[in-house]
């Protein structure tokens, strides 16, 4: 499994994603290699499968360092292949990435391509280099080459797959897996933060969780405590450089531990998704977390968004989040009524063993 764009330990949700994918395929027998940005010495290795294995590239922590770990795990994949006898190399693809898949390519193993995102509207959101014509082209072409040299693939939505059949059409015979959610970790059992407390707040709280990047639409957080002067919007999670603004009842927790993050759901009224108006083809894996804390989500209209909830959430227009927040918070028979639905669907088709299941159904299609 290559993922160089993946820092293990981390809490970005690329990071939770892939190893979930990597253990959970461990834990069922499955031989598994992961290939990313690996600190041995602060992970404990206990809390994986002893059917996973971690070989670490380069984390240069530079500009541009994804052209540098790129090719370090190019280099990687080619001396496993070499070394050992792999059936499939799984490769998380990204822009100007396809490691995996090139080197499984020219030694004759078989790969998967696995598709997250819209790599391409991602790009344009994280640099303006991506608009100028060179870059553009540049970038079009290696999307369009990782899926060329995939003998098979997935992407996390039917949205998305449709989105990158336009850089190759064959792209419209990968399957779709959606992303699943650790039902050991959030669940009805959860023992509140004690955030709350802590902040000295009373009333409603609602919250938000994952890093604060232009693709989560977190300016609309900011207008959700502004309309709403009687509500505490509570946000964990940072990076990115986005400054939230000082407001009284905007409370920003920063980044908490993994296992601390369903005890701040557990204590919430309602489970906060904004995104722009792009839709990136995601599976938000906030919105299934959120749900297995039996907690009402609201989020952005987008086919994705649709997809992922399958009307098991609240879905209003981008911008209109504010609005909606100010009309349902104190309509507790909604609530109870989302909160009840969205943890019945997530507990039964959103769990991480579903996505694992899928995926070795993937793998077997292909072997």
């Amino acid at each position: 499994m290559v993922a160089p764009s993946v820092r293990v330990p981390d809490t970005l949700g690329q990071t939770l994603h892939q190893l979930a994918l990597a253990n959970g395929l461990a834990e069922k027998g499955i031989e598994v290699t992961l290939l990313c940005r690996f600190n041995k010495n602060s992970v404990d290795k206990s809390n994986f499968s002893s059917n996973l294995n971690f070989v670490s590239i380069v984390n240069p922590g530079i500009p541009f360092e994804r052209i540098i770990f790129t090719k370090h795990a190019y280099q990687k994949v080619i001396e496993q292949l070499k070394a050992n006898e792999f059936d499939i190399v799984h490769d998380r693809g990204y822009i100007f990435a396809g490691s995996g898949v090139q080197a499984a390519s020219e030694l004759g193993v078989k790969s998967i391509l696995q598709v997250d995102d819209n790599w391409m509207r991602s790009e344009l959101s994280a640099t303006r280099a991506a608009r100028l014509w060179p870059y553009h082209e540049r970038a079009i072409r290696s999307c369009r080459n990782q899926i060329e040299l995939a003998d098979g693939g997935f992407t996390v939505s039917s949205i998305l797959r449709d989105q990158i059949s336009e850089w190759n059409p064959k792209a419209k015979k990968f399957s779709v897996i959606q992303n699943g959610y650790e039902n050991d970790l959030f669940n009805l059992k959860t023992e509140p933060l004690g955030i709350k407390e802590k902040l000295g707040l009373s009333g409603k709280m609602v919250v938000f969780v994952g890093a604060l990047g232009p693709w989560h639409g977190t300016d609309e957080l900011a207008e959700i405590a502004k309309v709403n002067p009687n509500i505490s919007v509570v946000v964990a999670g940072g990076g990115y450089g986005h400054n939230l603004p000082k407001l009284r009842n905007l409370h920003h927790i920063g980044r908490l531990e993994r296992h601390e993050v369903p005890g701040l759901l557990v204590e919430a009224d309602i489970g906060l998704a904004p995104y722009p108006n792009v839709d990136y083809g995601f599976s938000p894996l906030k919105i299934y977390e959120y749900m297995g804390c039996n907690l009402p989500v609201v989020a952005t209209l987008l086919p994705s968004v649709e997809e992922a909830t399958q009307g098991h959430a609240l879905l209003v227009r981008p911008g209109q989040m504010a609005d909606a927040i100010s009309k349902i918070i104190n309509n507790e028979k909604l609530l109870s009524e989302l909160s009840d639905s969205a943890f019945k669907y997530a507990s039964r088709e959103r769990t991480w063993s579903k996505t694992i299941a899928k995926t070795i159904e993937l793998y077997k299609g292909l072997l």
